[in-house]
């Protein structure tokens, strides 16, 4: 289907770069990430108790001490 969008400059950079490394269309590279995000699971889930708990690193538990190596971290 044919229309018109008003694409981030991030994300339209993005798409051109796909399209052109896999030699296809620009719309067809839009529509393939969209896709993707919709595919994407979420990282993140609610509990009964309203905190959001991520999932981590499997055998990679997160200790106090990597936390406090990490508190400050800016990211």
């Amino acid at each position: 289907m044919r229309t018109t969008l008003d694409l981030d400059p991030v994300v339209l950079s993005a798409a051109r770069a796909k399209a052109a490394a896999e030699r296809i269309s620009l719309g067809k590279a839009v529509s393939e990430l969209a896709l993707s995000g919709l595919r994407a699971p979420s990282s993140q889930f609610t509990t009964a108790s309203g905190f959001p708990v991520l999932s981590g690193v499997p055998g990679r538990p997160v200790t106090d001490e990597l936390v406090a190596a990490h508190r400050d971290d800016e990211g």
